[in-house]
């Protein structure tokens, strides 16, 4: 253990600061305990006294009421942002959910937008509401596309029935869950559900959408095909037939429903944003093949995330919402060395035109297992990650010693200043790439700049694929 003197020090500095006023939490958050930093040979007396102080402001999550200081201080946004540093790690749904679940019960949210596409997920929205002849896992089985087993998993079902039982102790629409995918992948059944509306709207306007998302027969309806060879010859691009079929959803070319018939506006409302993902699903991918067209593409598919939820915010009268999706979307990207590229994010996006309306949450791993693919659409495995690189914020939390915790960094009068790096940051989505890990999956960030609070698990493992029978 480090020395007696720097552990002394440390609950006297916390006395101090808590005393001043410097910590806003309740007494009864604050748990004193001596410091249990490791010393060594690597670590300085400084750093050490550095990681002590930090410990000390670490809240361990042991208990189900751990989080209640996280749901005093978040409950009070519109958005709350939870992203997570690994997609396949089941701690993190596991974590995530706790936080949702008390949020939506103790402080009224009623929106959840996912990292999964549009037309996906409206089934698991029906599965939720009972609406429909749908189960939450006939919902789930519903996802073929890779990686399927970022939704279709067991973590993501519980939660699934647990939502179906909350909305069915709900009266009236507004205090219902609902769910949406914010992302703009599976074109081809947005273009379905598109025609299939609109044939039963009229045989005219059914024809024209038929003529317009012709435009991609040639390419076999595979957009990386499109991509490929408009960059080539642009002569051959969709992009004014997909933009003038969403249009005209806007402009009630296409009839408007009465606004006060809820179902049939609901279902004119789900068409008009399967439209609105087939529009910017071509743009992605058509800025994607462009040289250079790595940032580009990514900025506007973070882009079409914020269309969605500002069109789930009006559609539904503004509810509360929680936003899951991965760090690299939700933490704030000018907080990034991505932002010398160009590049931006969603969690940037809605802080410029939500201004105060939104805390973000990270989750953060140290080591252990992850379900993740080794390269684009292959097959999800589990893998072993390797121990986070020595210079990144997850090896400076490893060494807290603490299992796992939860950690606020906006107190400007405790948080100390180094704590803001830059440092390194592990961002693991459905590939990953263990044998190049350090150039695939870091980049350097503020993590005080990024997020209002983090929580770190030191060690993770995989999520569990549901079953389809």
């Amino acid at each position: 253990m480090v020395r007696t003197s720097l552990a002394s020090a440390n609950r006297y500095l916390l006395f101090i600061v808590i005393a001043v006023g410097a910590v806003p939490l309740d007494p009864s958050d604050i748990v004193l305990a001596e410091c249990t930093i490791q010393a060594s040979t690597q670590v300085s007396v400084e750093t050490a006294s550095q990681l002590c102080a930090l410990q000390s402001l670490a809240l361990p999550l042991n208990r189900v009421d751990d989080y209640a200081p996280l749901i005093k201080k978040a409950g009070h946004a519109q958005f709350v942002l939870l992203g997570d540093a690994t997609h396949g790690t089941h701690e993190f749904y596991e974590e995530r959910i706790k936080i949702s679940k008390r949020l939506i019960q103790e402080k009224q949210f009623t929106l959840i937008g996912i990292e999964g596409d549009w037309a996906n997920v409206q089934l698991l929205n029906q599965a939720i509401h009972a609406t429909d002849s749908i189960t939450p896992i006939q919902a789930l089985n519903s996802f073929v596309e890779w990686p399927d087993w970022i939704w279709k998993n067991q973590e993501m079902l519980d939660f699934l029935q647990w939502l179906v039982e909350h909305n069915s102790r709900m009266v009236g629409r507004t205090r219902k869950v609902h769910l949406f995918g914010m992302d703009l992948y599976n074109f081809n059944r947005s273009q379905q559900l598109v025609r299939d509306y609109l044939k039963k709207v009229s045989r005219e306007v059914g024809s024209l959408a038929e003529r317009r998302y012709e435009c991609f027969s040639r390419f076999q309806h595979n957009l990386h095909r499109y991509a490929a060879a408009i960059e080539k010859a642009p002569a051959l691009s969709c992009e004014q037939a997909v933009t003038q079929q969403y249009i005209d959803f806007i402009d009630c070319r296409i009839p408007c429903p009465d606004e006060t018939d809820v179902r049939t506006h609901e279902i004119f409302f789900q068409a008009q944003l399967n439209a609105l993902t087939i529009k910017n699903a071509e743009k992605y991918f058509r800025i994607l093949y462009q040289t250079d067209g790595d940032v580009m593409s990514w900025n506007a598919r973070d882009r079409h995330m914020l269309e969605s939820i500002t069109a789930m915010q009006e559609h539904l009268g503004h509810p509360k919402t929680l936003l899951w999706a991965h760090s690299s979307h939700l933490g704030d990207a000018a907080a990034t060395d991505r932002a010398d590229l160009g590049e931006l994010n969603l969690g940037q996006l809605l802080r410029a035109q939500y201004p105060n309306q939104v805390y973000s949450i990270g989750l953060v791993t140290y080591a252990g297992q992850v379900l993740a693919s080794d390269d684009y659409y292959g097959p999800g495995q589990m893998k072993t990650l390797l121990p986070a690189q020595p210079e990144s914020y997850s090896a400076l939390f490893h060494q807290l010693g603490l299992p796992r915790f939860l950690l606020f960094l906006q107190d400007p009068l405790a948080v100390p200043k180094w704590l803001n790096g830059p440092r390194l940051q592990r961002h693991i989505g459905a590939v990953y790439r263990h044998d190049n890990e350090r150039n695939v999956h870091y980049n350097y960030t503020r993590l005080v700049d990024q997020f209002d609070a983090i929580v770190h698990i030191d060690n993770t493992t995989p999520l569990v694929m549901v079953s389809e029978n």
